[in-house]
């Protein structure tokens, strides 16, 4: 099994709390009345980013009422159970509320820094053990939340786990800003380029 280059280490079951989302097809959609829920799907998902992309979220009816435990909260990590098994923080309330499907396992951290355990379950090292564990494929095998709950990650002191989780959310925040910069810099091209074409198909240019 791969562990991390550290000599202490605990599981992943030991310091938070695992399950898996909602089984929407055990539950009554309906079109009219019912409750109404905004439902995560992996279609939400940015898996470069790990970001959650709320505004695509659908809502969805339901004939009877869903258990909190299924609704994001602030500091929930969600992980996606098949390929590439994208580690999402809630990291604002802003995301909060949404029911999470049966795709995702929902893992609340208990005896550790919340960010501090969405970067372990962000890196490539945890990564390589749930490749060793998934089912089916390999490249759509699926992973259970058994897998996750038996990862290991190195013991540190919690002052070095905030450490670690704010470097982390620093580096996933200049990510998404450069990605964001990025898009913008490709809309502004498109933009010049059907410009320079309308200018070259009315001879302008000629």
């Amino acid at each position: 099994q791969y562990k991390f280059d550290f000599g202490v280490y605990m599981q992943i079951q030991d310091v938070a709390l695992i399950k898996t989302g909602a089984v929407l097809s055990r539950l009554s959609a309906v079109e009219f009345g019912g409750e109404a829920y905004r439902t995560l799907s992996l279609k939400n998902i940015d898996d470069e980013l790990g970001l959650i992309l709320k505004d695509t979220c659908k809502t969805m009816r339901f004939g009877e009422s869903v258990s909190d435990e299924f609704f994001t909260r602030v500091g929930d990590i969600l992980v996606r159970l098949s390929s590439p098994y994208t580690a999402v923080y809630i990291d604002s309330a802003d995301y909060g509320g949404l029911l999470v499907p049966s795709h995702f396992a929902i893992i609340r951290a208990d005896k550790i820094t919340p960010g501090y355990l969405y970067a372990m379950l962000d890196s490539q090292e945890i990564r390589k053990q749930l490749l060793v564990s998934r089912s089916g494929s390999t490249t759509l095998g699926t992973i259970s939340v058994k897998s996750i709950a038996e990862c290991v990650i190195p013991e540190l002191p919690v002052p070095e786990q905030k450490l670690v989780a704010q470097y982390h959310m620093a580096a996933k925040k200049e990510l998404r800003l450069y990605s964001a910069l990025l898009a913008e810099k490709q809309k502004l091209a498109r933009i010049r380029y059907a410009k320079l074409t309308k200018r070259i198909e009315e001879g302008e240019l000629l």
